[in-house]
C-alpha cells in the first residue's frame, strides 16, 4: 500500500492500521513527513490568509481613516480630539493619540491592533495584548506617509516570508511529531499489557505514528478555523491514545492466550 493510501487509512480504519505493524521504519519515517506536511500547509494557508487580510486592512485604513500624524521622540502626535476605532467581525484597528484608551480597553477585543500616543498593542484571542513602546524606536521619526509606503509593500513581503515561514513550521512541528510519537508509543506498552498483545516498542512506534495522524488533522483544521477547544493539549493525547488502543485490539491474541 503506497503512503498516500495509508494516510486515507490512517484517518478512520485502526484495523487496516493494525496491519502497518511490521512494515520499515524509512517508510513509517516517511508518512510521518507526509502527515506533518499537510498539517503545516493547512495552518500556514489559514495564516498566510489572515496575514494578507491584514495587509489589504491596513492599507485600506492608512490610505482613508487615519489623518496625518508625526512619531517623533517616542510620542505619536496627531490632530485629533476622540480615538478612532473601526471595528468588523475580524479585526479592530485603534488609533488615539488623546491618551484616552488603555490596555484594558484594548484587552477587551479578540483581534486588534492599537496605536496609543506611547504605544502599539497588539491584542489577540490566544494571548495576552502585547505592548510595544515606541520608545524601543530610538531616535527614529516617521510620518503617515513612511508608513503609508511601508503598508503598501507588505503584500510582496508576506508572499516572501510565507515560504520561509512554512518551512520552518514543517521541520519544528515535525521534529516535535517525532518525539511525541516516541512517547506515545511508550504508552502503547502500557496498553499492549493490558489487553494481552505481544507488540515490541518498534512495532508501537509504527503504530503511534499512524495513531497520531486524526488528531493532528483535526487539530490543523481547527487552528486554521480559528476554533478555541478548550484543555485542546489533552484532548489531543486523549484521542491519539484511544486510536492507538483501538489499533491494538484490532491485533489478535498470541494462539497460547486464544487456547487458555
Amino acid at each position: 500500500m503506497n503512503i498516500f493510501k495509508q494516510f486515507t487509512k490512517s484517518l478512520y480504519s485502526p484495523k487496516d492500521m493494525a496491519l502497518f505493524r511490521y512494515q520499515g521504519i524509512g517508510k513509517t519515517i516517511g508518512f510521518v513527513f507526509l502527515l506533518m506536511f499537510i498539517s503545516s500547509l493547512i495552518i500556514s494557508i489559514s495564516l498566510g490568509n489572515s496575514f494578507l487580510n491584514f495587509a489589504s486592512l491596513a492599507q485600506e485604513k492608512f490610505a482613508t481613516d487615519i489623518p496625518d500624524f508625526v512619531l517623533s521622540d517616542g510620542t505619536l502626535q496627531a490632530d485629533i480630539n476622540k480615538p478612532i476605532i473601526n471595528e468588523n467581525s475580524d479585526f479592530t484597528f485603534i488609533f488615539d493619540t488623546t491618551g484616552q484608551i488603555t490596555i484594558n480597553d484594548v484587552s477587551k477585543y479578540q483581534n486588534a491592533l492599537a496605536l496609543l500616543k506611547k504605544e502599539m498593542i497588539i491584542a489577540s484571542e490566544s494571548q495576552q495584548p502585547q505592548q510595544i513602546p515606541y520608545s524601543t524606536l530610538g531616535d527614529l521619526k516617521i510620518s503617515k506617509e513612511d508608513v503609508t509606503s511601508f503598508v503598501n509593500s507588505l503584500d510582496t513581503i508576506i508572499l516572501v516570508f510565507l515560504p520561509i515561514a512554512f518551512i520552518f513550521l514543517y521541520l519544528f512541528t515535525a521534529f516535535m511529531k517525532f518525539i511525541g510519537i516516541s512517547f506515545l508509543a511508550v504508552i502503547g506498552l502500557i496498553l499492549s499489557t493490558q489487553t494481552n498483545r505481544k507488540l515490541q516498542y518498534r512495532n508501537l512506534w509504527i503504530l503511534s505514528a499512524y495513531a497520531v495522524a486524526i488528531p493532528t488533522i483535526f487539530f490543523a483544521i481547527i487552528d486554521a478555523l480559528k476554533i478555541f477547544i478548550p484543555f485542546s493539549f489533552l484532548l489531543y493525547w486523549l484521542t491519539a491514545t484511544i486510536v492507538l488502543y483501538l489499533i491494538i485490539k484490532e491485533i489478535p491474541k498470541p494462539k497460547s492466550q486464544d487456547i487458555a
